[in-house]
């Protein structure tokens, strides 16, 4: 009714949205525990997920008050990790009543997660946590930019400088609309050198690539700016999938001339009907998986790597997408990483991870995330080379469209 009082809930989320404006990212848990206890959310505490959603890492308040929690819990065993990876909150028992554990989402992309203590889990309370839980994902998000901290706690050891290059390039690794989700990440997470993904969405149409730089050291990072940049000024520019290529080669040719070269594949996707079209340099072709069983190669004849300067007509190709189909896009380091016994990772144990994963109904992000997991355990934990991946899953339905 016009000029009731919003309730004590309703308060609290305006009140911490104001604080929040003038706040470093360490007094967030001191500030949400302020505003959020009144109602009934007390003593929170932040978790947030290291670069390779391995661990969930606490965010400790710049006053700490009480005992410490847990300083890292494992993604993939622990009760926070769960809430991670299934984006379902989880009820625990605490000391004086219950521990909820929420993930913290922007959009689909999870930063971590957000325990409080309640006394009793009834369903205003749920929902108060779950919105709580938004608002201060919110808040970390505009914060992270602005300040070291939210980086250094999301490591777990020490980034190379090349690696330092790849990470300020890289769009988010999540990313969703009703029509379409996208999902990357690149391993070794923390001595990565060359190999990358970029993606965009532009009115209906997502643009997405994916690039191997040749080496695995300094220079190959720079090869590798070099070459997004080149995509990001193309695509900007409204090129095609073949001139946006031409104009990346043109571009390391005449800085490198042809001494650096760059495998790459690029697509777009038009999210209102499903066409799909990509092109390839040297590169491995994409990888399409369907009704949670049938999987396909898209294949394309391919053309020369980036940076030769002797572009020449490069083929592109196109497919007709049905709605939940999965797309990944990946570099060779995936298929040709190697174990203990010098066996491959290969085609076949990737197609039937994707499929297998898909018939579980796991989320786009979480399978990747367990694809890299998959990886790193075939090889011992650490990659000799780079493995750069992009997952887009279409899940519009055509139909929806028509008037």
């Amino acid at each position: 009714m016009a000029g009731e009082r919003p309730g004590p809930g309703e308060d609290m989320f305006d009140a911490l949205l104001h604080a929040s404006h003038q706040c470093h990212p360490e007094d967030l848990p001191t500030l949400v525990g302020a505003h959020a206890g009144p109602v009934g959310l007390r003593d929170p505490v932040i978790y947030l997920v290291d670069l390779e959603q391995d661990q969930l890492v606490w965010l400790a308040p710049r006053k700490p008050s009480g005992p410490p929690p847990e300083v890292r819990l494992s993604v993939d065993t622990s009760v926070a990790g769960s809430a991670f990876t299934d984006l379902e909150v989880r009820i625990t028992p605490a000391p004086g009543g219950h521990w909820l554990w929420v993930t913290l989402l922007d959009g689909t992309e999870r930063l971590g997660v957000l325990r409080l203590s309640i006394e009793e889990p009834d369903e205003t309370t749920v929902r108060r946590a779950r919105r709580l839980a938004s608002l201060v994902a919110l808040m970390l998000i505009s914060k992270r930019a602005h300040s070291d901290a939210y980086r250094r706690l999301a490591r777990v050891r020490d980034m190379s400088a090349s690696a330092e290059i790849q990470w300020s390039l890289l769009p988010p690794g999540t990313f969703a609309t009703e029509a379409v989700v996208v999902a990357g990440m690149v391993e070794p997470a923390y001595e990565v050198g060359g190999d990358l993904f970029d993606y965009s969405m532009n009115g209906a149409v997502l643009h997405a690539a994916v690039f191997d730089a040749a080496g695995h050291d300094l220079s190959s990072a720079v090869l590798a700016s070099l070459t997004v940049g080149g995509y990001r000024n193309a695509r900007r520019r409204n090129l095609g999938l073949a001139e946006t290529a031409a104009e990346i080669d043109a571009t390391i040719h005449a800085q490198f001339g042809t001494g650096k070269l760059v495998t790459g594949v690029l697509a777009q996707l038009e999210t209102q009907t499903g066409e799909l079209q990509w092109t390839l340099a040297g590169h491995p072709p994409p990888i399409l998986v369907r009704d949670h069983s049938l999987h396909q190669v898209l294949e394309c004849p391919t053309g020369l790597p980036l940076g030769i300067g002797l572009e020449r007509d490069r083929p592109v190709c196109h497919a007709q997408l049905q709605p939940g189909d999965r797309i990944l896009l990946y570099t060779d380091g995936l298929t040709e990483a190697r174990d203990a016994d010098g066996a491959f990772f290969g085609l076949d144990r990737l197609v039937d991870f994707l499929v297998t994963h898909d018939k579980r109904g796991h989320t786009a992000p979480e399978t990747l995330r367990q694809l890299v997991r998959a990886l790193l355990d075939h090889h011992g934990d650490r990659l000799r080379d780079d493995a750069g991946l992009l997952l887009v899953e279409w899940r519009h339905d055509p139909r929806l469209s028509q008037p």
